[in-house]
């Protein structure tokens, strides 16, 4: 990764209209909150879920390369995108493990649970955004992979939030609204520089964004949208009574009449790896690698097994696509990826 990208990953909170906006907002909110007595700690209490979420869509969002989403009323729920609020938990616990080494070990535990956490937490908030699973963001095998795969680069994050805890810890003596305001700012540089640092990985797989938008395009993009939305549905209910091949073919059927196949294959997984089974979306991912490389998309490809075997390491496409597969890693000069399919 160049300097100037990560540079750019480090200022995006203040350089993105998008970010900055709602840190500010998010800001003036914990402000009144910390001095607003049992009001102000309700409050407290209702900014976490957006906080903590909006961190992750900002971190998910460097991973693919991408603009990070406007701020919108869906952040401020204790309910949807689950999956991003697992930092909160996690914090928690980190919280209470360096307490809890600080009172039984002395200040050398406690350091011990916080270089352990600089080192580790970045990786597991990269699973988080690659899987969207909570139990996949703490599995060690899955924490490995991605230090493995890229470990060339990613101890920059972790050395980041090393330096940026260090920066948080020294505002004190400012004002308590300002030591705030910069405190989340630092924090959310952080998430952005984790996404940045897997973004060239490929990790993330691809997202329909559309180059243009007309005013009666909007209105196709929705109806689009919401046949999609019915599409899974309907295959969900085939899925649910165990007829797995019913309802993939139903999907594949619908992606064969969609406007943009390629888009519609894309957005398809992405839905899929947010189900409780995730061996749905590892059967899936077979077909839309088959119909990718069948395509030429070799990328397209490479990344939904990359995906997948952060998922379960074990993953592979199906015997017919091996070699095609083999093939467009050799041809990315992925040999890893290559040697771990051979072994298949």
């Amino acid at each position: 990764m160049k300097a100037a990208d990560l540079g750019r990953a480090a200022l995006l909170p203040v350089t993105e209209p998008a970010v900055l906006l709602p840190l500010i907002l998010f800001g003036i909110l914990s402000a009144l909150g910390m001095y607003g007595g049992v009001f102000g700690l309700f409050l407290l209490i209702l900014l976490l879920p957006p906080i903590f979420r909006f961190q992750m869509l900002v971190l998910e969002a460097t991973a693919k390369g991408a603009r990070p989403e406007p701020l919108d009323a869906e952040n401020f729920s204790f309910a949807g995108s689950g999956w991003a609020l697992f930092p909160l938990p996690l914090v928690i616990f980190i919280v209470w493990a360096a307490f809890a080494a600080g009172q039984r070990f002395g200040e050398g535990g406690a350091m011990l649970v916080l270089f352990a956490v600089a080192w580790l937490l970045p990786a597991s908030l990269a699973v988080l955004a690659i899987t969207r699973s909570p139990l996949q963001s703490i599995n060690p095998i899955a924490i490995g992979r991605l230090l493995k795969t890229c470990g060339a680069t990613f101890w920059i994050a972790s050395v980041y939030l090393f330096v940026t805890s260090w920066l948080c810890l020294q505002l004190d003596a400012l004002p308590l609204p300002v030591t705030n305001f910069l405190q989340l700012l630092l924090t959310f540089s952080f998430f952005a520089v984790t996404g940045a640092l897997i973004e060239p990985y490929g990790l993330m797989s691809e997202v329909y964004i559309p180059d243009a938008i007309e005013p009666d395009a909007n209105e196709a993009l929705g109806n689009l949208e919401k046949t999609r939305v019915g599409v899974l549905g309907h295959a969900y209910a085939f899925i649910s009574r165990d007829n797995r091949q019913g309802g993939f073919a139903h999907i594949i059927d619908a992606i064969g009449k969609d406007p943009d196949p390629k888009a519609a294959w894309a957005w398809y997984f992405e839905r899929m790896l947010g189900w409780e089974n995730r061996q749905h979306v590892l059967f899936f991912a077979q077909h839309y690698i088959h119909d990718a490389l069948r395509h030429g998309e070799q990328i397209a490809a490479l990344k939904v097994i990359m995906r997948c075997r952060m998922i379960d390491e074990n993953f592979r496409p199906s015997a017919d696509d091996l070699p095609a597969a083999i093939a467009a890693a050799e041809a990315t000069q992925n040999a890893e990826l290559a040697a771990v399919l051979k072994r298949a």
